[in-house]
């Protein structure tokens, strides 16, 4: 979510006129002034049809550009202009071409990127669902077991706005392949220790912290890096296959990691880890990733990561946005969260598992509706709350009745939604922001967004259980009311949990549909001009 104000540091891709040999802008666009690539293009052929990911080629040489006095520069999408100083008449000297300068956006080169990417998630989710399981085996301790979730969340949370700032500053294939590296690292030195036998349970936080941290820009620069890798015709397709990727970690690690825990142990596991991240590090050294970001930058990261804050707070509609799923986090995460108890109430651990099945089948097959459609081509906000409404309507069915077929069609539905909303949201943000803000503002959403999970998970979620619980026990104050439609007895009052909270999230879309800011985002808020552009119009200005 990205809004943008006039004091937005917008001219990051400029630098300063003292700098010797500074890169003054990345590229010159081929594409004619008219055409900046502002919306969905149909031909392929047409110049300028990236949109946001400036597709033209590098400045092929150096060369020295006259002073140009003051040029105006469209800053955030449009929203605000300002002048931007050009310094003296001296000249300013343009950078030959950096590496990458030959790359152009494509399906393919991003299709290479995405199945790297899908071995380390795959990795990072067995690692996340093993080892919590041997420190419940190794310790008995429930404490010891929930303290993995906290630490796997929190420090990459905290890390999120340096996270984005550097991907947004530095060479975002280069970031990966730190990111990469430190993870894999990570998963080696947990699995050195096992192997050895010297690993021991207060070894497992501060390398969990680390990972957390590192997974945390692996994936913000991952994310903001979709723009320079695919041509904005295809963002919607690229980001259904980043949620497919999702889909299929949600839907395979549940099935395989208990059974890879009987056959080859943790041991095991953590070399299937390490082999993961070698495949991601080694698919990232042989791809080269399009230049179309700034050679060099002016600001500290301190002002970018200020900058980034002020342009995701500097709009009402990119505010409304945050504030929209900072509310629905604390209403579905509880949701995701019980449908296990929900199950348990009348049924067995293994229909449990059925259960879990549907929810990753209705991810996967999300991620793989928006790949083929690509989502909605103008109307994304709508889009996305749209979607919300639709996973409203599979909350409310997963909590009427204690049938495990209702309950797994709810699991599937709720999934499948969710993941349908996500890339809609992903390809929204690359569309309307410009490139060297992604980082940032996808950090930023990030870290307000899931500061609430908590709150779903440690609050709502087991003090819900025992408010609603007794309401329809048997004999319970709700039980001949209430209880008389959706049952009573065990289970039924997580059930109601889903009635009000699926009217809940119901009653915050439609709000949210009503709200100028959000109904009218989609033709208020234009679509971003590429960063090549942007440079080269100061240029030329």
């Amino acid at each position: 979510t990205a809004p943008v104000s006039a004091t937005a540091l917008g001219a990051d891709a400029i630098t300063e006129p003292t700098d010797p040999g500074a890169a003054v802008a990345p590229a010159a666009a081929s594409a004619p002034a008219t055409d900046l690539g502002t919306g969905p293009i149909a031909d392929p052929t047409d110049a300028g049809a990236d949109g946001g990911t400036g597709t033209s080629p590098l400045v092929p040489a150096p060369r020295t550009e006259p002073g140009i006095g003051r040029a105006v520069q469209q800053d955030a999408g449009g929203i605000g202009r300002r002048a931007v100083p050009a310094g003296p008449a001296s000249a300013r000297t343009v950078a030959g071409p950096p590496p990458g300068a030959g790359a152009t956006p494509s399906m393919g080169r991003f299709m290479l990127v995405a199945v790297g990417q899908l071995a380390s998630i795959l990795g990072a989710a067995l690692t996340e669902f093993a080892v919590p399981i041997w420190i419940y085996l190794t310790t008995g301790s429930l404490v010891s077991y929930a303290l993995f979730s906290v630490i796997a969340l929190v420090p990459g949370l905290l890390a999120a706005p340096l996270a984005g700032a550097v991907a947004d500053r530095f060479d975002r294939r280069r970031v990966m392949l730190a990111a990469n590296v430190a993870a894999g690292g990570v998963q080696l030195c947990l699995g050195s220790l096992l192997w050895t036998g010297n690993l021991q349970i207060w070894h497992v936080y501060p390398l969990l912290a680390i990972l957390s941290v590192a997974l945390a820009f692996q994936r913000l620069a991952y994310q903001s890096a979709i723009p320079q890798l695919v041509p904005k015709r295809y963002l919607g397709h690229a980001n259904g296959i980043v949620q497919t990727a999702t889909g299929t970690a949600q839907l395979i690690v549940p099935l395989v990691a208990v059974a890879l825990m009987a056959v080859i142990g943790l041991e095991g596991i953590l070399i299937l880890d390490v082999t993961g991240y070698t495949l991601a590090i080694a698919v990232l050294l042989a791809t080269k990733f399009p230049a179309t970001m700034a050679a060099r930058r002016r600001e500290t990261v301190m002002a970018e990561m200020i900058g980034g804050f002020r342009y995701s707070w500097g709009h009402r509609g990119f505010r409304g946005m945050l504030a929209f799923f900072a509310v629905f986090n604390v209403l579905v995460s509880p949701l995701f969260l019980l449908i296990s108890p929900l199950v348990l109430a009348f049924a067995t651990l293994q229909d449990v598992g059925k259960v879990s099945f549907a929810g990753g089948l209705g991810a996967l097959l999300g991620g793989l509706t928006v790949a083929v459609w690509g989502g909605p081509r103008r109307l994304r906000m709508r889009g996305m709350l749209l979607s919300g409404l639709a996973l409203a309507a599979f909350c409310l069915a997963t909590g009427v009745v204690d049938s495990l077929v209702v309950i797994g069609v709810g699991a599937f539905g709720m999934s499948y939604w969710l993941a349908v909303l996500n890339g809609v949201y992903a390809t929204l943000i690359q569309v309307k922001v410009p490139q060297r803000f992604h980082g940032r503002v996808f950090a930023i959403n990030q870290m307000i967004a899931w500061s609430t999970l908590p709150v779903g998970f440690g609050l709502v979620a087991p003090y819900g259980t025992a408010l609603f619980e007794p309401l329809l026990a048997p004999g319970g104050p709700l039980a001949g009311t209430v209880g008389a439609v959706i049952g009573t007895g065990e289970g039924r009052g997580i059930g109601l949990m889903y009635l009000l909270f699926g009217l809940a999230i119901a009653l915050l879309v439609l709000i949210a549909l009503r709200v100028r800011a959000l109904s009218r985002f989609d033709t208020h808020v234009p679509d971003a001009l590429p960063d090549d552009l942007v440079g080269l119009a100061v240029l030329e200005g």
